[in-house]
């Protein structure tokens, strides 16, 4: 049996608002990532998926929980003991502009890991590394000396991708890498990362809210909601039996290219709108929008547990929905 790389154990991240009040951004959320594999953590804008990531490697201190990596606890490492471990962790930005200093050239902004862990013992074996980075993501030479104003979108996310493998690390955060960019250039972006991916052992944690593209890029997926995993599957069994209200939702929306098939298709329309993360009640976070609730749900949060082989979810009424009992 493969151990995991990433084992992330009710991990919780909560920021003080003032007035007494505490929104509960990320509130207890486990799940495993294993070695070469891609994980894929999808939900809602303001669901908590990039907190998580961020909380995961640490650039946000956690609230609570456990993090282990290759089996050691890194949220009991102190900032210099972190230090050591900082660079098998990395993590590609959702905005390729703002992410980019524009005040430094294309070389030092790919260089700045190798100048923050010393990686490199001349000059010229700092410019070798740049340069060997930037044919990596299919840029050339001539690039290292301009700035980033010069370079779309499209160009700016492969230098920040350059700037993730400077340290060849083994675990990757993919925060919404995509998200702003051309449809024409996320599916060339998703390809880069599934050959860096097949030629350098990488283990991603991909984050979107664009769920065809998740699936395409992702081995198993998790799928947030105001801080909660609601269920957790294999991509393919996932996108073909999704069992939360929640995922059945959100998987009714993705368009099929099909205009017969999308034409006589049921979709599933959400009341009511997304409830506050601040000081939430003790219940489903779910249950204002679910078809399925009952007064359990409105009094008792469900235990994220396994349903059937490796298809994980959190939901007082799986049992009836797998069986399809309910109405």
């Amino acid at each position: 049996m493969v151990e995991p790389l990433i084992s992330v154990r009710n991990i919780k991240k909560y920021f003080d608002v003032g007035k007494g009040k505490t929104l509960k951004a990320v509130d207890g959320i486990s799940f495993d990532i294993y070695p070469g594999e891609t994980f894929g953590l999808v939900g809602e804008s303001g669901c908590g998926k990039s907190t998580a990531g961020r909380t995961i490697i640490r650039l946000y201190e956690p609230t609570d929980g456990e993090v282990y990596f290759n089996g050691e606890n890194i949220y009991k490492l102190s900032r210099s003991e972190m230090n050591r471990v900082r660079r098998d962790f990395q993590m590609i930005f959702q905005d390729p502009y703002a992410s980019l200093n524009p005040r430094m050239p294309v070389e030092d902004i790919i260089a700045e890991p190798l100048d923050i862990h010393k990686a490199y013992k001349s000059q010229k074996e700092r410019r070798d590394r740049v340069i060997e980075l930037l044919k990596l993501v299919g840029l050339n030479e001539e690039h290292a000396q301009r700035f980033p104003h010069e370079f779309s979108g499209g160009q700016r996310q492969r230098i920040g991708i350059a700037r993730a493998l400077a340290l060849n690390p083994k675990f990757i955060v993919c925060d919404e890498p995509i998200s702003a960019l051309d449809v024409s250039i996320q599916a060339q972006i998703v390809n880069l990362l599934k050959e860096l991916q097949k030629d350098f052992g990488l283990t991603y944690l991909f984050i979107a809210h664009d769920l065809s593209m998740v699936r395409y890029i992702s081995d198993r997926v998790g799928v947030m909601y105001l801080g909660h995993m609601m269920e957790l599957a294999t991509s393919e069994e996932l996108y073909s039996e999704p069992i939360h209200p929640y995922t059945q939702a959100l998987l009714s929306a993705i368009p099929i290219p099909d205009p017969e098939i999308q034409r006589n298709r049921q979709r599933i329309i959400l009341e009511g709108d997304v409830p506050s993360p601040i000081d939430p009640k003790e219940n489903c976070r779910f249950v204002d929008r679910c078809r399925f609730a009952t007064d359990r749900c409105r009094m008792e949060i469900p235990e994220f547990r396994e349903i059937k082989k490796d298809h994980f979810v959190a939901c007082h009424r799986a049992e009836e929905i797998l069986k399809g009992n309910i109405s």
